[in-house]
């Protein structure tokens, strides 16, 4: 052994250089960043800025080697920041507040980070940072995400666990990637057979949910103009048979029934019967099966087909405007199923009540409109003849409709009949539903999403916030008829739909890629590979996991059945590795008889080597017993961890090692002979 090789992996080895802490330093900064990074628009700003400024003086400090903060200065941060935590989230638990509390610990812990504990415990909160991550967001991106920082936090527990140089990063992202697949199997058999919390996994408790907005409990003519611009998705659904014309896809939502002279309300609903009762009573129509998963979007209300009978939402009615309600906002995605008929016509009963409010009309207010609905009526036979001329004259007297209406001011129906003549479904809905309630007809707006768009790679419907639309309900003859004064002006819109019915290129560009047939076909894919992903993996509940046992022949299974089940699975497949294991043929074999060689001639001067004892540990007990070799020791058993462990197998360093070990021919030391350790 040289002179040089004895300094490499001498006792000065016990001791990390510099490049070394750097190099580990930086990948334990990297798995903080990465870990952290889906957090930083949910946290206080102070948070993430306070993990960024530690990083940069962390790994500043490791290049210029200066000295770590003492404790006295450690522990009254930490304090400062679960004070700042506490104060700025009056609380330390939930998602948020706990997530800040563990970016903000993760960072304390950095400036500490001297041995291989410490890096070990920043390792480990990153995994629960990458966890926290899931719990906020399960979309398949944010999946894919987090699988790729599993990898480079799995990738630096490898870098920081050694004591040798750190390897290079496609080798250690390699052997990460290799870890992690060894648990995709355990992983499986823990998501099909571990017991399920009831509904999906997107429904769990979140502080501070915000859902995106799409309709609202009031309407402003000109609202729903802006929302249609919008190409978010607001539901898919999915028929469990055949499906309606799209004529008849009237997606129900909040009914409005107060108005001020500009804008409607909704009203307080007020829960009715079951409707399932009502419709076989009336049999009112056709029924149709269907599955919706909704967005969120913060408000009580569920969209269901025109007329809903049946629903499986837990706490959740049908009011007695037949719109569908949740007790609790709808502040995660939903999935549920339900059952429609196609009714145009619903008898009810109307009580003078119930009449007042829904012919009332603000006085004051739109008195041109009044006027003219007062001459009209007197021109009709009857109440159907009047809102027949009504829909002629919105058909013939230069009505447009268009997506950027005038604005209008205090009496709007008056300034969109006699004045501007253009609007988009809400104008036509608010100014029909005047006219109808000043010849005393009852009369309500109601608002939704009419139409759908087919995706024929998942089979099941898209429904956008730019389907948003109005349309009236008006009480004659005894029944609630539905009225859409949108198709006496642009029948196109209810035909085919407002993608085939509206220039987009003109309004804001998104016609661009709907018309261009790869882009239209890449949403699309990329729309059914994440309905997928939510329907087989996300909403893989009680049901899901009681139907896939049911085809193993296991009915009703219990949670301690499915315990059983899987830990007997768990331990099969871990017989199975170790018998893998125990019959291959090792790849080291001849390195593996040299380090025996090694151990056989330093337990003749020293003590046999403990079967659970690693090569390291026992150099260093070695080295303790006989002084005199324990930089040749350490460094022969360094090699070999290098050709063992480090897969630095070339055939120059086996070579090397093999010389080294013949050559290593230690004496006996005079004195008692040491004792042997079997």
């Amino acid at each position: 052994m040289t002179s040089a090789d004895a300094k490499a992996f001498g006792p000065e080895r016990r001791s990390e250089s510099p490049s070394q802490s750097t190099g580990q330093l930086l990948w334990l900064v990297v798995a903080v960043l990465v870990a952290g990074t889906p957090h930083l628009l949910f946290v206080q700003p102070w948070v993430p800025v306070l993990v960024v400024c530690i990083s940069v003086w962390r790994i500043a400090a490791a290049v210029h080697r200066w000295h770590l903060p003492s404790i006295w200065l450690r522990v009254p941060l930490t304090m400062l920041g679960f004070t700042a935590v506490l104060v700025g989230y009056r609380q330390i638990s939930g998602l948020n507040a706990g997530s800040a509390l563990l970016l903000v610990m993760v960072s304390m812990k950095l400036l500490e980070t001297r041995g291989h504990r410490d890096r070990a415990i920043v390792v480990f909160i990153c995994y629960f940072l990458l966890f926290a991550a899931f719990l906020r967001e399960q979309a398949i991106w944010s999946a894919a995400y987090l699988l790729s920082g599993v990898l480079i936090t799995t990738g630096a527990q490898i870098q920081t666990s050694r004591t040798g140089s750190v390897v290079s990063v496609p080798r250690a992202l390699t052997m990460s990637a290799s870890i992690v697949l060894q648990a995709v199997p355990l992983m499986i058999v823990l998501f099909l057979l571990f017991p399920r919390i009831p509904g999906p996994f997107w429904a769990l408790p979140q502080g501070g949910g915000s859902g995106v907005t799409g309709l609202a409990n009031e309407m402003t003519p000109g609202d729903i103009s802006e929302l249609a611009l919008s190409d978010k998705v607001a539901f898919r659904v999915r028929f469990d048979e055949s499906e309606p014309p799209p004529a008849e896809l009237y997606w129900r939502g909040p009914v409005m029934v107060e108005f001020d002279g500009a804008t409607w309300r909704q009203a307080e609903p007020e829960p009715r019967w079951s409707m399932a009762k009502y419709a076989d009573e009336n049999n009112p129509g056709e029924r149709f099966g269907y599955e919706i998963t909704l967005e969120p979007h913060s408000q009580h209300w569920l969209l269901a087909l025109e007329t809903p009978a049946t629903w499986d939402v837990e706490q959740a009615f049908i009011s007695r405007a037949a719109q569908l309600v949740s007790v609790r906002p709808v502040d995660q995605r939903v999935a549920y199923s339900a059952t429609s008929f196609l009714a145009r016509n619903r008898p009810e009963r109307m009580h003078d009540t119930s009449r007042r409010v829904l012919t009332h009309l603000p006085p004051e207010r739109n008195p041109r409109a009044l006027e003219y609905a007062r001459v009209l009526r007197a021109k009709s036979a009857d109440d159907a003849a009047y809102l027949s001329n009504i829909l002629t004259s919105f058909r013939t007297d230069g009505f447009v409709y268009s997506l950027r209406p005038p604005r209008l001011n205090r009496n709007s129906v008056d300034e969109f009949l006699f004045e501007t003549r253009e609007g988009f479904c809400g104008h036509y809905a608010s100014a029909f539903t005047t006219l109808a309630r000043a010849a005393g007809i009852p009369a309500r707006v109601v608002t939704g999403y009419q139409g759908a768009e087919l995706n024929p790679l998942g089979d099941y419907w898209i429904v956008r916030h730019s389907d948003a639309h109005a349309w009236v309900e008006v009480f004659i003859d005894g029944a609630w008829r539905r009225v859409d004064p949108t198709a006496a002006v642009a029948p196109d819109r209810i035909e085919l739909g407002i993608e085939q019915s509206m220039d987009w290129s003109a309004v804001t560009g998104r016609g661009l890629l709907h018309d261009n047939p790869f882009m239209n076909q890449l949403i699309l894919s990329w729309d059914a590979l994440n309905t997928g992903w939510n329907r087989w993996v996300l909403s893989f509940g009680p049901d899901s996991q009681t139907t896939m046992l049911s085809l193993a022949g296991l009915t009703d299974p219990q949670a301690q059945h499915l315990v059983i089940g899987m830990t007997v699975c768990v331990t099969l497949f871990l017989i199975i590795i170790g018998l893998i294991n125990r019959h291959r043929k090792p790849t080291l074999d001849r390195v593996q008889k040299i380090y025996q060689r090694l151990c056989q001639r330093t337990a003749r001067v020293t003590r046999s080597r403990k079967p659970t004892e690693g090569p390291r540990e026992y150099a260093t007990e070695v080295g303790t017993m006989r002084p005199d070799l324990d930089s040749e020791v350490r460094y022969l058993f360094n090699l070999y961890v290098r050709l063992r462990y480090e897969r630095q197998a070339d055939e120059s360093l086996v070579k090397k090692f093999n010389d080294a070990v013949r050559r290593f021919r230690p004496p006996r030391r005079r004195g008692p002979k040491p004792g042997i350790e079997k």
